[in-house]
């Protein structure tokens, strides 16, 4: 997919006040274990369901490095 593309994917998705598109979050797992991630709003980021790591999402970019998450219980 290109970054183009995603990106106006994820506009279209503001409107339901997710800024992730959909089909994006369907796709991405944590770097780190490879499970799903969680959609968080305030503030903005993704969180890991099993190593609870999070990684924030910067002007509507995920940031999925794993050096850079936060380990949360």
């Amino acid at each position: 997919m290109s970054l183009c593309l995603c990106r106006e994917l994820i506009l279209a998705e503001r409107t339901i006040a997710v800024m992730i598109a959909k089909d994006l979050l369907e796709i991405l797992v944590c770097p780190a274990c490879k499970q799903a991630l969680e959609y968080r709003e305030n503030p903005e980021s993704l969180k890991c369901k099993q190593c609870h790591r999070v990684y924030a999402v910067k002007d509507d970019i995920p940031i999925m490095l794993v050096d850079e998450a936060i380990v949360e219980n």
